[in-house]
């Protein structure tokens, strides 16, 4: 019977030289298990960076870490490292809130959107209320959202305006 069995047996249980070394493989990922974490995919964060630049998934109702993950078609965990590591967040919804913010100011700060209510502007920033969005906007900048318009509005000419000025000077 052992030369039935006890060999081929033998033969498929590893030797204690492989349990206590493993493959590379193994190695690389006991390392990554002691704290030695791959380095974040620069096309993973191109491809974040397009979702909410050029696609603003950002202002998708409901949107959460999970989705965002399958969206990307990676890990839930590989796109927490890209954002906590490799863009240096603290949270998904810093992230969120970072990009949400900058679209608020953009639209307060504009002057076509003067008659805009600020709830409005929240809303299509892809905040869920106005208490929650006063409270981030205020934490991001030290103004309410209606400071912040405010003081935009007070500025002498706006940017394009100023960018047009220096056109004309140059031109003369």
């Amino acid at each position: 019977s052992w030369n039935l069995f006890g060999a081929k047996a033998a033969a498929a249980l590893p030797t204690p030289g492989v349990l206590a070394t493993g493959s590379a493989d193994e190695r690389q990922s006991a390392d990554q298990r002691d704290g030695e974490r791959p380095a974040v995919a620069p096309l993973l964060l191109r491809r974040l960076d397009h979702l909410m630049t050029v696609e603003r998934i950002y202002r998708q109702e409901g949107l959460s870490i999970g989705g965002l993950a399958a969206q990307l078609n990676v890990p839930e965990y590989r796109l927490r490292q890209a954002i906590n590591e490799g863009l240096g967040h603290r949270n998904f919804n810093a992230f969120l809130n970072r990009y949400r913010i900058d679209d608020a100011k953009a639209a307060l700060s504009d002057p076509t959107q003067d008659d805009v209510p600020v709830l409005t502007i929240a809303i299509d920033a892809g905040f869920q209320s106005i208490g929650p969005f006063n409270r981030t906007f205020k934490a991001a900048t030290g103004v309410t959202p209606t400071e912040f318009r405010r003081q935009a509005q007070a500025k002498p000419g706006t940017a394009a305006e100023n960018a047009g000025d220096r056109r004309i000077r140059q031109a003369d």
